[in-house]
């Protein structure tokens, strides 16, 4: 689990953060390949990944792996 006290993300967009090549950053500052990237590696190997956001509070983005 990875959170942070930061604005947080619309709800409008947080269905969307996992998407490639999704990004709110300006064309020079990220690819928006991380989080898909993250995504795709985590259900590859069996678990998931998802992200609570609160507007003002902040965002929790929590990987689970199946018990080897």
């Amino acid at each position: 689990r990875i959170a942070d006290n930061g604005g947080g993300i619309p709800d409008q967009l947080v269905g969307r953060v996992f998407d490639p090549l999704f990004t709110t950053k300006p064309a020079s500052s990220g690819s928006g390949l991380g989080l898909a990237t993250t995504r795709r590696i985590v259900t590859e190997h069996g678990g998931d990944v998802s992200v609570d956001s609160t507007l003002g509070t902040g965002t929790t983005f929590t990987a689970w792996f199946p018990i080897a």
